[in-house]
């Protein structure tokens, strides 16, 4: 009688030990133990084989049984050893070429003989009148940069007003120090919570409105404003809001 044990049945069968198991209590088979050691659990080849029968199962060869492996197999490790002498042996080829191209640099250019000068160039050039004299043109002072005020939001729901000649303006929007302050200027940058514009005073327009600009991915954008008396925060935010979704 050949013992196999628990895990050899369930490699030959194709099963894991829970369903060997209940196949063997299904068949009444009990399992035996080692005849040489008491520990290991299993079954003799003859139950087995009437398992397998049982549920119409074809068993795998024991370990001992396996097939052997093919020659060609078996030369694998010989020919992996051959090509990694050969790979060694073209690494230490290029490394030599490598060397020897080092050693023999390209040579020096030879340089050219000067050509023989021909019978033009033995006559003497005439000698070229000075150029008269002129006094350099002075160059026009450049025009200062236009600094346009700036009304931005600051935090906590703050505006401050920057004048490029008096600096910061203690002026609070929305009063009538506000629109007295707008009433003077023809231009100034708006930076709200949102977005930012250029606006200017349309003199010509009947009771002085304004203008937003802004250029955005060379587009130039416009946007009408309300008049001095009616440009409020609230209008400025709104049409920074409109100008801004041009970007999206």
């Amino acid at each position: 009688m050949t013992f196999v044990s628990v895990a050899q049945g369930c490699r030959r069968l194709g099963v894991d030990a829970k369903t060997f198991r209940r196949w063997l209590t299904d068949a009444q088979i009990p399992l035996q133990s080692h005849p040489g050691d008491g520990r290991k659990k299993g079954v003799s080849s003859e139950q087995l084989q009437a398992l397998a029968c049982l549920h119409q199962r074809s068993l795998a060869p024991p370990p001992s049984e396996m097939p052997p492996l093919p020659a060609a197999l078996l030369a694998l490790p010989e020919q992996f050893g051959a090509l990694q002498a050969q790979i060694s042996a073209l690494q230490q080829q290029v490394a030599e070429l490598t060397r020897l191209l080092e050693q023999h640099g390209p040579e020096p250019a030879i340089a050219q003989a000067p050509t023989q000068q021909t019978r033009t160039d033995k006559r003497p050039a005439k000698p070229t009148p000075p150029a008269p004299r002129s006094r350099p043109a002075t160059k026009p002072p450049s025009k200062p940069a236009h600094v346009l005020p700036r009304v931005e939001y600051a935090t906590a729901g703050r505006y401050v007003v920057i004048c490029p000649k008096r600096g910061l303006l203690s002026l609070e929007p929305d009063t009538p120090e506000w629109f007295a302050w707008l009433a003077e200027q023809s231009s100034f940058r708006f930076v709200g919570k949102v977005g930012s514009f250029s606006a200017h005073h349309e003199w010509r327009v009947p009771r002085g409105a304004w203008r937003a600009h802004r250029h955005i991915r060379n587009h130039s954008y416009a946007l009408r404003l309300a008049p001095t008396q009616e440009l409020t925060i609230a209008v400025l935010e709104q049409a920074a809001q409109a100008l801004q979704a041009h970007l999206t």
